[in-house]
């Protein structure tokens, strides 16, 4: 993808580079879902059924444990979703499997560190992907083999390294102290691309990972290989 592509992509709102609304530090889209008020005899995990979205997903945008026990006139929001939806009785809820992963273990990790953020809401803003917490001047690898698309500086990331991989998958690595590779280079996976930089200085050094695909965040988790 040449420059002027991905500039234009950038633009439309696709992928890394709009100016974050203030005080967040990353570029969030407007969070989608319905607020919830639970019932008499309602469980966190009936209630995500009936929205079909996982009980992980709305305990972690409510900001409660997965095994809270909630109460009649809570309020929860359920992310994803478009209208309120009937919880049914106890019943009449069949059991169900989580839901499977996309994919598995189709990137490998680009930093060793510690999973400290994940992706999602974040109250009234959405978090676009995964903060690794590391010392500074880690090495941050190639998840994949893969085009560099975009290796510099942007408002809100600081240095950033943007990956083009087959498939309309992309990767982004940002908040480093600087990049080391250049636009166009051809990557393999666990090849250098940067180091662990402070961009943000309240929450220490870390590395902000993306994974986008055909332009729209997705959960990294859903791609990386179960943490040890």
């Amino acid at each position: 993808m040449r420059r002027a592509a991905l500039l234009a992509l950038l633009a439309a709102g696709c992928a890394i580079a709009r100016a974050p609304p203030a005080p967040s530090p990353h570029p969030e889209p407007e969070v989608v879902g319905v607020t919830h008020v639970v019932a008499p005899g309602e469980t966190l995990w009936r209630i995500a059924r009936a929205y079909r979205v996982s009980p992980e997903e709305v305990a972690l945008a409510n900001h409660l444990p997965e095994s809270a026990k909630v109460v009649a006139g809570q309020e929860l929001f359920i992310p994803g979703a478009a209208q309120r939806a009937e919880v049914p009785p106890s019943d009449a809820v069949p059991p169900v499997t989580r839901p499977p992963r996309r994919a598995e273990a189709t990137l490998a990790w680009p930093l060793a560190g510690v999973l400290y953020a994940r992706f999602g809401p974040r109250g009234d803003s959405r978090h676009d992907g995964i903060d690794i917490a590391a010392p500074a001047s880690s090495v941050v690898r190639a998840a994949a083999d893969g085009e560099v698309l975009f290796a510099g500086e942007q408002k809100g990331y600081g240095h950033v390294v943007v990956l083009g991989h087959p498939g309309g998958l992309i990767t982004l690595y940002a908040h480093n102290q600087g990049v080391l590779v250049r636009e166009g280079a051809r990557v393999r996976a666990g090849d250098a691309l940067a180091r662990v930089g402070e961009a943000l200085k309240t929450s220490g050094p870390h590395l902000h990972f993306e994974v986008r695909l055909e332009g729209k965040p997705v959960d990294p988790l859903e791609y990386l290989p179960a943490p040890n």
